[in-house]
Parts: C-alpha cells; sequence; structure tokens
C-alpha cells in the first residue's frame, strides 16, 4: 500500500452496520479528494481483521434490524445505558485493533475520520504510541443520534442538523468541539434532472416518459417486505409504473421479481434491481417515492423535490427520521400495505395535495451537508489531540 509525502491523507472508518456509514465515508472521500488533491481511503477495520466481528456486526446488524425489528428496539434502547455503552464500544475494540492497528501504521494518515459511534474509543487506543494525528467524528444519525456519539472519546464532533447538535450539546459535548451542518449525499443530487433528462433515461429503462413512475427506495441494504410493498403498489387501479430497489437484499429481489412478472403479464411495467447507482436518475424520474426511513435515502428525497411515502424504518435509529418528515409536511408514515398504496394514488391524483407537500419540501430548503463538512475536516486544527 503506497502513499505520497507532500500530501494529506485522510482514513475514513466505518463499520458494516448500514450502507449509510460507507455511503457517507466514500461522498466525503470524493469531495475531499477532488477539492483538496489528498490521498483518501475508505477502511472497515473490523471485517478486514475480524472474521467473528464481521459476522457479529455485519450480519448480525443486519438480521435483527431488518428481521427481527422489535428485538432490534429492545437492544437499542437499552444501549444508551453506560453499561451496555460501555459493552458495545468495548467489544469493538477488540474486533477492530488489529485493523486499526495495522491500517495506520501501513498507511500513516494525517487525518482520521470516524463515522461510526462504536469506534470512537478504539481509535483513541490505537494511536496510543503513535504519531498524533488529527481525529473528527462526523456523526451520520440526522436529529436524534445514539448518546454513544458522544461516549468514551474527547474528539471534534460533526453533526448534520440543529436537532442533532442541541441534543449533542445536552450529551456533555462543548460548542468548542461541535459543529452542525446537514445530511450528506451524493453531488449528482445538487442539480435537478432536466425533462429531457428524465426522459432519455426512462427509455433507457424500457419506461414511458409520459407516465408516472413510483419508486420503491430502501437504500444499500434493501427494505424489509419490498416485494410485498411492490405487490400492493400494483394492484392499484391507477396506470403508473413502478420500479424498486432491493439493494444487497438477493432473496427479496428474487421475490420481486416473480412480483414484477406476474404485473408485466397484466400489463403494468415494472423493473427490479438490486445494488445500483442509478439511484439518482431513479428518483429524478419517480412521482412519487415509497422509502425506508434512512438518512442518506431521506436526504437524496428531499433533494430531488419528490413526496416521501415512509413504509418501513429500523426501530430506534429511524424513528427521529419519521417523526422530522411528518412534522415538517415533506411526507407520510405508512407502515400499513393498503393504506401505503392509498397514499401513493393520492399524491398522484390529487394535485392541490401535491402541490402542498412540495411547497413544504421547498420550505425546507434542503442543502447538501458533504462540501460544508469536507471543508471543516480539512480546516479542523485541534488544540490538543488526545491520546
Amino acid at each position: 500500500m503506497s502513499c505520497s509525502d507532500n500530501r494529506e491523507r485522510v482514513l475514513f472508518l466505518y463499520l458494516p452496520t448500514g450502507g449509510g456509514h460507507l455511503s457517507n465515508a466514500k461522498a466525503i472521500s470524493r469531495c475531499i479528494s477532488e477539492r483538496y488533491g489528498a490521498e483518501t481511503l475508505a477502511y472497515d477495520p473490523v471485517s478486514s481483521r475480524s472474521p467473528v466481528g464481521k459476522a457479529f456486526l455485519a450480519d448480525g446488524y443486519r438480521f435483527l434490524s431488518l428481521r427481527l425489528p422489535l428485538l432490534w428496539n429492545m437492544l437499542f434502547t437499552f444501549n444508551g445505558t453506560r453499561f451496555l455503552m460501555a459493552l458495545s464500544q468495548g467489544s469493538t475494540r477488540n474486533f477492530s485493533r488489529y485493523g486499526l492497528r495495522y491500517i495506520i501504521d501501513e498507511w500513516k494518515p494525517t487525518r482520521i475520520v470516524c463515522l461510526h459511534h462504536l469506534l470512537s474509543p478504539a481509535i483513541e487506543d490505537a494511536l496510543v504510541g503513535r504519531e498524533k494525528v488529527p481525529v473528527v467524528v462526523v456523526c451520520t444519525d440526522p436529529f436524534l443520534p445514539p448518546k454513544m456519539w458522544a461516549n468514551g472519546h474527547s474528539y471534534h464532533m460533526i453533526c448534520m442538523s440543529d436537532e442533532a447538535y442541541g441534543f449533542l450539546l445536552r450529551q456533555g459535548v462543548s460548542k468548542q468541539n461541535l459543529q452542525a451542518f446537514s445530511i450528506i449525499i451524493g453531488e449528482k443530487f445538487d442539480t435537478r434532472m432536466s425533462p429531457e433528462g428524465r426522459a432519455s433515461f426512462m427509455a433507457t429503462m424500457g419506461l414511458n416518459p409520459d407516465k408516472s413512475l413510483v419508486l420503491i427506495a430502501g437504500g444499500g441494504d434493501g427494505m424489509r417486505g419490498a416485494s410485498k410493498i411492490l405487490a400492493e403498489l400494483c394492484e392499484s387501479s391507477l396506470d403508473y409504473q413502478v420500479a424498486v430497489v432491493c439493494g444487497r437484499d438477493e432473496a427479496t429481489r428474487r421475490r420481486a421479481q416473480k412480483v414484477a412478472d406476474l404485473a408485466e403479464a397484466r400489463g403494468r411495467r415494472v423493473v427490479v434491481f438490486g445494488f445500483t447507482d442509478k439511484m439518482y436518475e431513479l428518483m429524478s424520474s419517480a412521482d412519487a417515492i415509497v422509502s425506508k426511513a434512512g438518512p442518506a435515502v431521506l436526504g437524496e428525497v428531499l433533494a430531488s423535490g419528490k413526496p416521501n411515502i415512509i413504509a418501513f424504518y429500523i426501530p430506534g435509529q429511524e424513528k427521529p427520521n419519521v417523526r422530522w418528515v411528518e412534522e415538517k409536511g415533506v411526507g407520510v408514515y405508512r407502515p400499513k400495505l393498503k393504506q401505503m398504496r392509498e397514499a401513493v394514488e393520492r399524491v398522484l391524483s390529487d394535485d392541490e395535495y401535491r402541490a402542498t407537500l412540495e411547497q413544504n419540501i421547498a420550505n425546507v430548503r434542503f442543502s447538501n451537508g458533504l462540501y460544508g463538512i469536507s471543508e471543516a475536516i480539512m480546516a479542523y486544527t485541534p488544540r490538543e489531540i488526545p491520546l
């Protein structure tokens, strides 16, 4: 692993518990590389060196959060106690010890960005006896972060809303150690797609640009029940097309494809995706979006200016996102299939209702937090770096 001596080397550390941490790492990494000429690396110190840790964090998180959400909510709630915070961060310290020491010694970063609340104490341990390096923690939960983000470290923190800023202050983070921006999304979403671009993209996907499109978007890990949501949408009397993104959930993609094949036989156009890099194009082309309440998807829907019908959220960590969407009037939460379909139908058929939602979206004045956060990371110079 080579690196030059005359450029900043910014190391982004994340864990495989959901796609949002990695997508944020990649987005900031690209921005800093392009704008500041820095060498950047996104690195998961657990999966690279600890098979047991990877199974526990990645597979365990995905199974519990998507398949056993009630149990996940209970664990998430209890993880706010000091004992369990220390236990969770201590376990991660053990899983990530060798990966952190390896990457710090081998790659020799000049800055470290931590994008997971479980990793901050482990980074402090890994830096003991090594060269001092500025560390910034980027809190990826946008509105009501888990208490663990502020636990076990004294690093500078960046969060993604005024709500998160106030919460972290109440958890004991000092104003001097805290900055607030907005949700990070990909650079593509900074510009709205033109009608000509939409028509061209839809044609390449075999979709009719003159018909409405409903998108089911669950993020990189997919969405629980996406195939059932698709089946319900296909029962509508309205003549619209459907696209569904299943992410890395291959089992759900196969089930969704079977539903799509049946719908196609009845005359409704349906396109099924696994993991895709076409989220900007799909959201820009959609007239209504049925989503999971992850922060990245939420930000992308807002940037696209589209009404958001939330059908599922991961209990605990994503519940504040649902509350924010409904309080701002930029979408609705409809977990029951029939109510979800009726919400989509209202968005597509009730012009006054749709105009109200679109005005509420405009009133939020959403801006991409990517650039401010990237600048803050590169400008940060600690008065004293904790070791």
